[in-house]
Parts: C-alpha cells; sequence; structure tokens
C-alpha cells in the first residue's frame, strides 16, 4: 500500500483539568521518517494515540492522506502502531500474533499465513512462527511487535518508544535496522522519543514539543545547530544560554545584538585560550567527566554555570580561559 501523509489541524486534547495538547497543527509527508520529540508530559504521546485513533480530540481534525479520519477507530484507519510494551498476547504464539491484524481485518486464513511468513522473513524471524512469544527476548519481542504492525500494510506506522525497554547495543543495531526497513518499504513513519539521539538519528524531519504544542519543526541539523528558541538550544544537546548582556558583551564585543535575541553556545563550541586573547572568559572549573570521546567540564563564569566539552588530551585546572568558536542567536522567550 502506498504511504500516505498525515495532516492535524488545531487539535487539543484535554484530561480534566491537564491540556494535553493545545491547538496544535503538523503535517508529514508521505514516505517522511518525523519524530515527536520531547520530555515527559510533554503531549507528545497523546498526540501520537489521537493520529491512530486511541484517544478523540476535544477539537481539530486528523486527516490520512486526501480522508480525514478524526472519528474513525483505530481499525477503521490505515494505520498500525508499535507500542512501548510491545502489547505482545502471552498466550499467542509468534505467527498468531503477527496475525492478529489480518484476522481483525477479515483476511482470509491462506492469505493471512502468506503475510505473516513474508514478514517475519523480513524482521530475521522466518521459522519462528510457532514459538510462543514467552520465550523470546526483548529484542525478538520487539521485532514481532514490528512484524504485527507491518502485516496489516499501514500506510502510516507509529511508534511509541519502541526501544526504551532494549540495552544500549541491541537500541543501536534495531535503530539502524529500523532505518534501513523504513528507507527500504518507503512507508510514512512518526516517531515519539525522548531520546535526543534516536530522534537525530532516525528523522527526516523532527518536532520538539514542550507543554502541548510544537515549539519547533525542522530536519535534525537545523534544530541542532541553527535553533531558532533558547528552549531548543538548551532541549537538544545542552547549549548554554547567555541572557546576561554584559557577559554576551565580552565574547561579542563589536557585533551587534540582535533585538529580542541571547547567545547560545553549544558544549562543543568552546576551546581552551591563553589570558589575554580576544573574547576569552576566565572561568573557574567545577566538575570534570570522562565521557569517552570527549570531557566535560562545568566551569563557572562569573556566577554563570556552563557545559564545556574539551578534547581528552586537554588537562583540566583551577581557572582556564575559554573562547567561543561560535555564537547562535535565539530566542529569549518561546
Amino acid at each position: 500500500m502506498e504511504p500516505a501523509g498525515v495532516r492535524v489541524e488545531q487539535v487539543t486534547k484535554r484530561f480534566g483539568s491537564l491540556l494535553a495538547v493545545q491547538d496544535l497543527s503538523l503535517e508529514v509527508a508521505p514516505g517522511e521518517f518525523f519524530s515527536l520529540l520531547g520530555p515527559s508530559g510533554c503531549g507528545k504521546t497523546t498526540l501520537l494515540r489521537i493520529i491512530g485513533g486511541f484517544e478523540q480530540p476535544d477539537g481539530g481534525r486528523v486527516f490520512i492522506g486526501k480522508e480525514e479520519v478524526t472519528a474513525l477507530p483505530p481499525q477503521k484507519r490505515p494505520t498500525a502502531m508499535v507500542f512501548q510494551q510491545y502489547a505482545l498476547f502471552p498466550h499467542m504464539t509468534v505467527g498468531e500474533n503477527v496475525a492478529y491484524g489480518l484476522r481483525i481485518r477479515g483476511i482470509p486464513s491462506g492469505e493471512r499465513q502468506r503475510h505473516v511468513c513474508d514478514v517475519l522473513a523480513k524482521m530475521g524471524l522466518a521459522g519462528m512462527e510457532e514459538r510462543p512469544v514467552t520465550q523470546l527476548s526483548g529484542g525478538q519481542q520487539q521485532r514481532v511487535a514490528l512484524a504485527r504492525a507491518l502485516a496489516v500494510s499501514p500506510r502510516v506506522i507509529l511508534f511509541d518508544e519502541p526501544l526504551s525497554n532494549l540495552d544500549v547495543a541491541l537500541r543501536e543495531q534495531t535503530r539502524r535496522e529500523l532505518k534501513a526497513l523504513q528507507h527500504e518499504l518507503g512507508m510514512t513513519a512518526i516517531y515519539v522519543t525522548h531520546d535526543q539521539q534516536e530522534a537525530l538519528a532516525l528523522s527526516d524531519r523532527l518536532g520538539v514539543m514542550r507543554a502541548g504544542q510544537l515549539v519547533e519543526v525542522g530536519n535534525p541539523q537545523d534544530l541542532y545547530y541553527r535553533p531558532r528558541t533558547a528552549y531548543v538550544a538548551q532541549f537538544l544537546g545542552g547549549s548554554n544560554v547567555l541572557t546576561e548582556q554584559a557577559l554576551i558583551r565580552r565574547i561579542v564585543s563589536e557585533r551587534a545584538i540582535p533585538a529580542g535575541k541571547v547567545a547560545a553556545v553549544r558544549p562543543e563550541h568552546w576551546r581552551r585560550v591563553t589570558e589575554g586573547t580576544a573574547h576569552a572568559l576566565k572561568a573557574k572549573v567545577l566538575t570534570v567527566q570522562f565521557l569517552g570521546p570527549f570531557t566535560e567540564w562545568w566551569v563557572d563564569v562569573e556566577g554563570k554555570r556552563l557545559r564545556v566539552w574539551m578534547p581528552v588530551s586537554e588537562e583540566p585546572a583551577d581557572e582556564v580561559y575559554l573562547q567561543p568558536t561560535r555564537v547562535h542567536w535565539v530566542e529569549k522567550e518561546v
């Protein structure tokens, strides 16, 4: 089945007094891998469930392709969802779990079996149809959940933090395989995660959410290196946002400060210099942590705590002089 675009128009969702999603609009192109990134409680899973039909919005509309699906239940939408906890049926075999959505849709037995065999082969699970899912590892269960979603040939596949239960090595391997599979099948994917690295690695575009709203939408490189807002600069990769005018003047001197903007400097955009170097800041080193490819220093500059990433070979001292190699201007308020 051809992938479909998704359009969300001014969707709002309340749970009692909690405004989970607020007047949110979003458009995802056919075949695009789009991630919703944000902290716990920002509304990203609620939005995903609204797109999938598992929650009804209090206002707004949802379209898949050209069809409005706002009032349709999940089984009537051309979507499939992979849940965080996999939601497999423990009393069923692998094949029965994968065939479940096909059976609900009324697909005849013989055709169901062919679909199950094909999709299990794609997921590297060929020949495991009769195995109980309770005998599988976490990684294998995750693959079965994905196979069940793919078996119904959805036009849009929805992921609710599907890799969060895997260990680091398996998560990275599965992430690579998932991206390759999405590219091979050309499917539209909407992926919810709070893992920044995951969102950056997988996404064609991503949206950063905060308090039920989309703060910014863009491709990973733009949001990482050229965020528009202070919130995204800090959330996505931990930029240092400098709001103190005197401190900003120290690092940009003759350059004009754009109206309504503050300076953001990423942790990797600092270098150690000697005393007296132009635009250098005197910093007291507070803590040093070895993180493998680099060392993270937390320093104090005139009462402001800054995060700085230094080469492992750089030996810290009690006091150092630091110079930004790149300054980006962001909106102070979101």
